[in-house]
């Protein structure tokens, strides 16, 4: 019921984007696997195989688009979850089979294109992107630039995305007769609609394993038997003793000169920042002649205001227009503009001619532009301009660093060359934390640390690595203290507790399965959390997709409530304790007070019935053109690189 829910709100064509542009342009790049360079196909859609001449007619794929709707793929896990997949973990996951998935569906479609005569112009492709919200600028129109940099950021060539709106275009044509409106049946609308609206309250009684107070302690047989079936809870990990050399920006920051012309260069390239403008409250009359545009500042003069004056020689009593505070960049540049901010205070004494009329002025204020002081915004300037030459002087000390490693094969050696802090670790797992839990490794390229430290040899010097951020290090793994399995003796203290817990639950469970044999029986729940020293809560209406964790009623707990019948108790384990969950009410729906709500629900499940007939008819496609696929040139194409 949660995936209809999901999916019952897309439109037919928004699968179709979702399956041809969406799911690939925010998938992005990886030259993670051994893919040659050529263009070879891998599989055709539709058309003939004539032997020693290859295919008449249908669609072609080629391994390139594959490879590149894959590597779209991988960028998009790494800018999600901030971790690139491996190559065997990409694989394993199959996304290089859902990239050839994705290709041939387009390829089915542009089939079809050309099978059916479908044809799209280059100018009804133009009206589509230019009506495309993401593309406007501020102004509401088309923006050329935004579009490109939109394109560019979610690495997509201009072709291509063209070449996917005429798809999707294309794809509303092949695809309009499929229609949204009636297409599912009123009481399979309703009977879904009641299960999703209903919602019910619950009485809910938490019992904590912690309510057991008085756990004995084991005895050594107990004790004996527990650790011989529970051994890989107690094993201690791998540890890791490494020593490193790592370069920030921080480290060379000191080293970064700045000197004064090019402080004073960059203040006054900046002095929109470190200063605000002059600002004018505004009004004005306008007149369409220099005649009658002097007359209304004459009788302003004489004493009149501006209004008084404009409707007598306009005869207009909406002839002032209040432009409010404005800076110049907000008046049209030119004669206005200059005009406006040369005025004084009050009714200037001269109309100003423009490319709209005759403008006759009043400014009503003028808040005067404020300007940092050069020796006030120095110190930032300076630090400013440090910060952007930083990453240039880490570069540089990178490279000669690499260099001198290369040289002398020690990166302790190469350290004292450019007198860089060799950072020393004693005995880490692979979380970073040393046998106490502590956590040892932190700061700059903590976790890239830990696994480069774990990726290299004992006695081994990784490769000079660099974080997402642009840090740089190498490390050195000094000593390698592997897993084991340990004696009872040495983790006696953790099996003594862990048992003790096993036992708290065991009694904690014994006691919420009294507690429900007796609420189940007809007795009161209220008075049995009582006599446990616990308390009854009752929840607020939930839906079975609702939780209400402040009353103990977890999602866990949820799915529990909607199987019962009132009155009826059942207990849900949680990660220290157990929660009792009965409900009290059911709320069912009201068709016809929710009429509303129902007939939004029903074009929902129209748009989910409707995407599931394109999904059909794609594959209808699909199985009447026939898709043909190279397993050999596939398979060749993503074999993983071999390991150095």
């Amino acid at each position: 019921m949660k995936k209809f829910k999901k999916f019952a709100s897309y439109l037919v064509m928004g699968v179709l984007m979702t399956m041809l542009i969406i799911s690939f342009a925010l998938w992005g790049i990886g030259d993670m696997l051994n893919v040659g360079g050529r263009n070879t196909e891998v599989a055709h859609v539709g058309g003939t195989r004539v032997p020693l001449y290859g295919w008449l007619g249908g669609t072609s794929v080629s391994i390139q688009e594959v490879r590149e709707r894959f590597n779209l793929q991988l960028d998009q896990i790494q800018r999600q979850t901030g971790q690139r997949p491996e190559p065997e973990q990409a694989l394993r996951y199959g996304l290089h089979i859902r990239a050839l998935e994705d290709v041939v569906q387009r390829a089915v479609i542009d089939n079809a294109m050309k099978q059916y005569g479908l044809v799209v112009s280059d100018s009804e492709v133009q009206a589509a992107i230019a009506r495309n919200p993401t593309f406007q600028g501020t102004t509401g129109s088309f923006d050329l630039a935004k579009y490109r940099a939109l394109l560019q950021q979610a690495r997509i060539t201009e072709s291509a995305y063209v070449a996917d709106v005429r798809r999707e275009i294309a794809s509303a044509q092949l695809f309009g007769a499929v229609r949204t409106e009636g297409l599912a049946p009123a009481s399979f609308r309703d009977d879904i609609f009641k299960m999703e609206s209903e919602k019910r309250i619950a009485e809910t009684v938490y019992v904590p394993d912690a309510i057991i107070v008085d756990v004995p302690k084991p005895t050594a047989e107990q004790l004996g038997t527990y650790f011989e079936a529970n051994k890989a809870r107690f094993q201690i990990p791998e540890y890791r003793a490494f020593s490193y050399v790592l370069m920030t920006v921080d480290d060379v920051m000191g080293q970064v000169a700045v000197t004064p012309e090019q402080v004073k260069q960059e203040y006054d390239a900046r002095q929109a920042e470190f200063g605000s403008p002059e600002r004018r409250d505004v009004d004005q009359a306008m007149a369409d002649s220099e005649d009658k545009a002097k007359k209304i500042i004459e009788a302003a003069k004489a004493g009149k205001s501006l209004e008084d004056a404009a409707k007598e020689v306009l005869g207009s009593a909406d002839g002032v227009i209040k432009l409010g505070p404005v800076l110049k960049k907000d008046l049209p540049a030119g004669p206005l503009a200059d005009g406006v901010f040369a005025a004084p205070q009050g009714i200037a004494p001269e109309p100003i001619k423009s490319a709209l009329g005759w403008h006759v002025i009043r400014i009503n204020n003028i808040e005067a532009g404020k300007v940092t002081p050069f020796e006030e915004a120095k110190g930032k300037l300076e630090s400013d301009l440090k910060a952007q030459l930083a990453p240039d002087q880490l570069i540089k000390l990178v490279t000669d660093f690499e260099r001198s490693l290369g040289k002398t094969q020690s990166m302790v050696a190469s350290a004292q060359e450019f007198n860089l802090k060799v950072h020393t670790v004693e005995g880490v797992d692979a979380r970073g934390q040393d046998a106490s839990g502590k956590q040892v490794v932190i700061g700059p390229a903590a976790s890239e640390l830990v696994q480069a430290a774990f990726a290299t040899r004992e006695s081994s010097e990784s490769q000079l690595l660099e974080t997402p951020k642009g840090e740089y290090f190498v490390v050195r793994t000094d000593r390698v203290t592997p897993a084991r399995t340990p004696a009872l003796s040495e983790v006696e203290p953790k099996v003594v507790d862990a048992w003790q817990a096993a036992e708290r639950r065991k009694l904690a469970d014994q006691k919420v399965k009294e507690a429900l044999e007796k609420a189940n029986s007809g007795g009161d729940l209220e008075a049995i959390a009582k006599d446990l020293g616990l308390e009854l809560r009752t929840t607020k209406p939930v839906t079975r997709y609702e939780a209400d964790p402040g009353n103990y009623l977890t999602q866990q707990a949820t799915q529990e409530l909607f199987k019962l019948p009132v009155g009826k108790a059942q207990s849900v384990r949680s990660a220290e304790g157990s929660v009792i969950v009965r409900p009290k009410e059911i709320l069912a729906a009201d068709l016809a007070k929710d009429k509303d709500a129902l007939d939004r629900f029903g074009k929902q499940l129209d748009t989910m019935i409707a995407n599931d007939l394109v999904t059909q008819l794609l594959g209808a496609l699909r199985a009447k053109y026939g898709v043909t696929v190279d397993e050999q040139v596939f398979a060749t194409a993503f074999a993983p690189q071999q390991q150095q």
